[in-house]
């Protein structure tokens, strides 16, 4: 049995592929591959993989991780080719590597995660508007009919100024665990700006332990 880490970026031709659907394009593609892909138990098998943390429709990512058990080791390189010549357009494979099987899973160990959100519209008063969302002791949005408060989840929030596009925007770390976590889309709004006017894009994911060189 091999466990194996492959890091990679969901880019705009993904965008709006839901993360049900992402899973089920991860499926298709590594049985492409012809890799000899672990199964789950149970009346319909799956192979069996884990992606690190779901991605809401719309947004693109950097550094996504996704582990897949084989039913026998196998050579990275061999299986590097095997998955570049199965990928569809839209996933670009950063790299792959073995992990100890005994590890805990990656949602486990995922503590927060890193998002730059880009403004399609100026928003003259944007410093403002963080500075409310940091001194507040509470932010409350409404999730699914029941009140929650962002707040705590908000680990940080820097504003920048896009180089290309001259387009404003925020780059926020945000508490992401099994317990509880906060969606970018969702604070902007309790910052008063409609989500529909900004993209956003997943930088990267930090675990409560090292997880090997696929993290960065």
């Amino acid at each position: 049995m091999m466990r194996v880490r492959i890091n990679f970026d969901k880019t705009e031709e993904m965008r709006f592929t839901s993360h049900l659907d992402m899973y089920r394009t991860w499926e298709r593609t590594l049985r492409r591959a012809c890799l000899p892909l672990a199964y789950t138990q149970g009346y319909k098998p799956h192979p069996r993989l884990q992606i690190a943390a779901a991605l809401p429709l719309g947004f693109t990512s950097s550094n996504d991780l996704i582990d897949l058990w084989l039913e026998q080791d196998i050579p990275i390189s061999t299986i590097q080719a095997c998955i570049e010549a199965a990928l569809p357009p839209g996933i670009k494979l950063n790299s792959i590597h073995a992990v100890p099987i005994n590890q805990p899973s990656l949602q486990a160990l995922l503590m927060a995660s890193e998002y730059r959100i880009t403004f399609l519209e100026a928003i003259t008063d944007l410093e403002q508007r963080v500075q409310t969302i940091i001194q507040k002791p509470s932010v409350i949005i409404e999730r699914k009919g029941k009140p929650r408060d962002l707040r705590p989840l908000i680990l940080s929030i820097e504003i920048f100024l896009d180089s290309g596009s001259r387009h404003q925007g925020i780059q926020v770390l945000l508490k992401t665990d099994p317990a509880n976590h906060a969606r970018p889309d969702e604070l902007i709004l309790a910052m008063g700006i409609a989500p529909e006017k900004a993209v956003f894009h997943r930088q990267k994911l930090y675990f409560s332990q090292e997880i090997g060189a696929s993290q960065s």
